[in-house]
């Protein structure tokens, strides 16, 4: 009996040795050099995920990524890029690939939007507004779907906006690029949902980023400085429900409900406050201007 009770013992002590080691969960996240993205990525390091940062060219990234990864203790590695011009996608997955990184989840942050009469908008101004809202984050998604089903508790993040549930006047391009990406990413969810992979969207309301944008916040008003919440705090929220599979993030209270009411007030009426809000602010003295909120 003590024979067989050691043998027991040491077979049972093998087989703990032998079994592997917990998997690293590892993030890719767009336009993660500032702003919500750099906020993401912190969120995500304080949870023990490795990082892939990928932002603009001279936008300091390889400094973030350096910050990050030695305040968390994780690995982040980063890529820079125009996710608007031909073929970047593709070449940065092809990187991620190519260096064996197991991609666990993928953040599509990265967007743009502009805030103008559409005849004085430019052409490029709504190309980039497509192709890096919606083309880049549809083409990063497909392409690295089969890696993020190989690993159980996968999830896919897309930031919309809470411009996806209204019509904008004076950002006519910008809003439906938002509801595009809230469509997607349900329909993607219900087809994903027997493999595992979770897919969420995350909507929130003008955010506090730097100095600049929180003094536009606080110039917009008392109904901007309502809704518009600190980076941190939007990325906390965004996580935290992304890890409990909810499908529609919209952070902050008095924001669930301006879109819970606001499916039942007119259209009239919804045009005629955003014509009110958006047409007082917009100004183009010789090239294009920022949004007055910082927009997601």
């Amino acid at each position: 009996m003590g024979t067989r009770r050691t043998l027991w013992n040491r077979e049972h002590a093998l087989g703990r040795q032998a079994r592997p080691a917990p998997e690293r969960r590892c993030a890719l996240i767009t336009g993660a050099s500032q702003g919500l993205g750099r906020a993401l990525a912190e969120e995500c390091a304080r949870r023990g995920m490795d990082l892939i940062l990928v932002a603009l060219p001279a936008s300091s990234l390889g400094q973030v990524a350096q910050d990050v990864g030695r305040r968390y203790g994780v690995r982040a590695a980063c890529f820079v890029t125009d996710l608007t011009a031909p073929g970047s996608p593709e070449a940065l997955v092809q990187w991620v690939l190519e260096k064996g990184f197991s991609v666990t989840a993928l953040i599509n942050n990265a967007g743009v939007g502009y805030n103008s009469r559409f005849e004085e908008s430019t052409l490029r101004e709504n190309e980039d507004c497509i192709l890096l809202n919606n083309l880049a984050l549809v083409k990063l998604t497909r392409l690295l779907l089969p890696e993020l089903r190989r690993h159980a508790g996968a999830f896919v993040l897309n930031v919309a906006s809470m411009a996806a549930f209204f019509p904008m006047p004076f950002m006519p391009v910008y809003a439906p690029s938002k509801a595009f990406i809230v469509n997607f990413s349900l329909a993607l969810r219900e087809e994903l949902r027997p493999h595992g992979v979770s897919v969420s969207v995350l909507c929130p309301n003008g955010i506090r980023t730097n100095q600049s944008c929180r003094e536009k916040i606080a110039a917009a008003g008392l109904a901007a400085r309502l809704t518009c919440m600190d980076a941190d705090r939007v990325a906390a929220c965004a996580i935290r429900h992304t890890l409990a599979r909810k499908a529609v993030i919209v952070p902050g209270l008095l924001n669930r409900v301006i879109v819970a009411v606001a499916r039942f007030v007119p259209h009239s009426t919804v045009y005629a406050v955003m014509s009110a809000f958006w047409g007082t602010r917009i100004g183009r003295p010789e090239a294009p201007v920022a949004p007055p909120l910082p927009l997601r």
